[in-house]
């Protein structure tokens, strides 16, 4: 039977955990399907999967969104999580580009986001598809320096950065370097208070900012209540006069990036650009009195970029990267990439934070 595409459904779990076991006893663990056709994650999520015979050879997922670009109400949709046997057997090498072109059939104006980097093989295939590309900028605060270096494993690359990471925590010089860089200043408390849902105000806040913004999903508060429901205690929602921004505040346990520090994330916010510095010091305040270790934060648009540096945040190595595909990029014309108000919120969100 040859390879089709077609809806992931409850027929396909078993064969979807073989795959899984496959790609894992091949070495390639970090991409796998979910082992469910409902994963609960988001909503709006399709599942597709590539079925040979009585197997599953790789599936994506789309999540389709509406988005305001330059005025107009434009569909689009999010590739996600595009797993491939080709990861592990050169026979199904071609399968990944197939992928592709059949969530192009389903959806021309496709997005992608993440992707751990330029070298990967799903950002490189897209680049010479021709789909228009740039990183999301990463922003990072220290707050308890000894914490960190021993914490961030995402630094700790070998046995003599390790050791000298160590005896930065110990003997202080990690500290006064970090202090010196403007990192581990603490803001004053600001005027915000945390919502318990979007529900009754955060319209306001849509209608006084989308026209500000070159391209950003739609964020009314009927969209932001299903994506960051109330049912969920993680979400922050740290609201100010003019904006709100989106907080999370994680104790992570073994993380391959961040070790066991508690992490404060400012996953996604909106306000009209004028207003980003003050909700941006506000959701950095509130996670700074929460006893976070380390606040990080992806944002694109050059307001937003420069409101996290303002408030003691550092630019860092991006490995966070948006792709658009030639009908999205086209829809968007020659708008700048940092007038993109592009986040977290826009790609996995915070589900392994």
């Amino acid at each position: 039977m040859p390879l089709a595409l077609v809806p992931y459904t409850a027929a396909h779990v078993a064969a979807v955990r073989d795959l899984n076991l496959r790609l894992s006893q091949g070495g390639s663990s970090d991409l796998l399907l979910p082992e469910t056709p409902d994963p609960g994650w988001l909503p709006d999520l399709e599942l597709y999967v590539a079925e040979e015979a009585d197997k599953v050879r790789g599936g994506y997922i789309l999540r389709r969104q509406q988005f305001l670009v330059c005025g107009q109400r434009t569909q689009a949709a999010h590739y996600r999580l595009p797993v491939s046997e080709g990861q592990v057997d050169r026979a199904y090498a071609s399968l990944g580009l197939r992928l592709v072109r059949d969530a192009l059939a389903r959806e021309p104006r496709l997005y992608a986001m993440g992707m751990s980097g330029w070298h990967k093989p799903l950002p490189k295939m897209l680049q010479a598809m021709k789909w228009r590309m740039c990183e999301v900028p990463f922003h990072f605060k220290v707050l308890r320096p000894a914490r960190f270096l021993r914490n961030i494993r995402a630094l700790r690359t070998s046995a003599a950065r390790s050791f000298a990471m160590d005896f930065a925590a110990w003997s202080g010089a990690g500290w006064i370097g970090m202090k010196a860089m403007g990192q581990a200043r603490r803001l004053p408390a600001q005027s915000c208070d945390l919502a318990p849902s979007f529900a009754g105000w955060a319209d306001d806040v849509w209608r006084n900012s989308c026209d500000a913004y070159a391209l950003l999903a739609i964020r009314d508060a009927a969209t932001l209540d299903s994506i960051y429901p109330v049912s969920d205690p993680r979400f922050l929602r740290v609201r100010t006069a003019e904006g709100w921004a989106l907080a999370l505040d994680t104790c992570m346990q073994e993380d391959k990036y961040f070790g066991n520090l508690r992490v404060g994330t400012i996953a996604d916010c909106l306000a009209p650009p004028p207003a980003a510095a003050a909700v941006t010091r506000a959701a950095t305040a509130l996670l700074e009195s929460r006893g976070v270790d380390l606040i990080i934060s992806n944002q694109l648009h050059g307001a937003w970029s420069r409101a996290l540096l303002d408030a003691g945040f550092r630019r860092g190595p991006s490995n966070y990267l948006l792709a658009m595909s030639p009908a999205f990029a086209a829809a968007a014309g020659s708008a700048r990439d940092d007038g993109f108000h592009i986040n977290r919120g826009d790609g996995d969100g915070p589900i392994h934070l």
